[in-house]
């Protein structure tokens, strides 16, 4: 599961959870989308926040995406 899917499965927008997790619209994007990582302090908040065990999110920050 990807961290996006993670947080439309507690039905919040990129709005909701950048006032949630105290970040910007933009820092959440950028993470969902593989361009920053995390802080291990951000991803105990996205954890919370997601409903979700830290070491899921922490895996989902850190997966890598290829095309071909």
């Amino acid at each position: 599961m990807t961290l996006k899917e993670m947080r439309e499965a507690v039905k919040m927008s990129q709005n909701d959870a950048s006032r949630a997790l105290d970040i910007t619209k933009d820092y959440v994007s950028m993470i969902e989308t593989n361009r920053r990582t995390p802080s291990s302090r951000l991803i105990e908040k996205m954890a919370i926040v997601y409903k979700r065990p830290p070491e899921e999110i922490f895996l989902a920050a850190r997966r890598t995406y290829c095309t071909l």
